[in-house]
């Protein structure tokens, strides 16, 4: 089914490159063309051929945790290319195999037994005097927060350009639904299944505890205006890129064009995932 595949794994993972390295091997005998075998990682960076490599595969495979794979999403760009996640990590919400079957798994994908899952992207926008400063791309959430210094912030938040309230807060999440299991998690947001059509509004340590999360849809546009004068405050995206925001910055957080596209198995039970990496208490 696929005539073109590439290989990504974590860096500096001995377990990660040995498991590539096997799967490049099972890929090759089935004569199936393996375009690429590259780390990625926090330092890792891509030549144009590597990537235009990339761009033309029929499908990626990519060792690691979960957070390679927001990596790889964000290195993809929302081209149509199926990600197939193999878990190396510990949770791995995205890396749905888990490496003790991995072959098995591959040999059912390769015979095209599979589901194939679009999966939302954020795209964040910061403007600076009204200018255009940065443009961002992420597949788990937008965060706005502080740095070390401990103390609150003050955000306008406004949705579809009215005013909805200064939220005093330690920072703001915008999740994706494949992003709800993340960062939003823990600062108290809902899970949402991750094929839905939404994102997620969720304030971090709120001043005023009625300020609660909200679910919002997929065609809503969030803006974050940084209201007070607070010295180390960051945007952040998937927890891996950071760019430094100044008071009366506007973040204009929105779902994107581009879509990420998962490779599950068949017959994928994301509540037994939710049972087993949350522990969740069995009958």
């Amino acid at each position: 089914m696929f005539k073109k595949v590439s290989i990504l794994y974590k860096e500096n993972d001995n377990l990660a490159i040995n498991s590539a390295l096997k799967i490049q091997d099972w890929i090759k005998v089935r004569d199936i063309e393996c375009n690429l075998f590259h780390s990625v990682g926090e330092f890792s960076t891509f030549t144009h051929s590597e990537l235009e490599t990339i761009y033309v595969s029929d499908a990626l495979i990519v060792l690691g945790g979960d957070g390679t794979m927001l990596a790889v999403s964000r290195i993809v760009g929302g081209r149509k290319i199926p990600i197939i996640g193999i878990n190396m990590g510990k949770l791995g919400f995205i890396t749905e195999i888990p490496r003790d079957n991995l072959f098995e798994k591959l040999e059912e994908i390769f015979e095209g037994k599979f589901e194939l899952e679009e999966r939302s992207m954020l795209t964040a926008d910061v403007f600076r005097d009204n200018q255009l400063i940065a443009r961002y791309l992420g597949l788990n959430d937008i965060v706005i927060g502080k740095g070390i210094m401990a103390k609150i912030s003050n955000f306008d938040l406004l949705i579809n350009n009215v005013y909805v309230s200064t939220i005093k807060a330690d920072g703001i999440i915008i999740s994706t639904p494949t992003g709800s299991t993340a960062y939003n998690l823990s600062a108290g947001g809902p899970i949402l299944y991750p094929t839905l059509k939404g994102l997620v509004f969720t304030p971090i340590c709120p001043h005023t505890l009625s300020v609660r999360p909200v679910v919002l849809p997929d065609d809503f546009v969030i803006d974050i205006i940084i209201s007070s004068q607070v010295k180390d405050i960051f945007l952040t995206i998937d927890g891996q890129i950071g760019f430094a925001l100044k008071k009366n910055d506007k973040v204009r957080c929105k779902i994107a064009e581009e879509k990420t596209l998962i490779i599950a198995p068949v017959g994928r039970d994301y509540f037994k995932i939710l049972r087993e990496k949350l522990k969740w208490g069995e009958r």
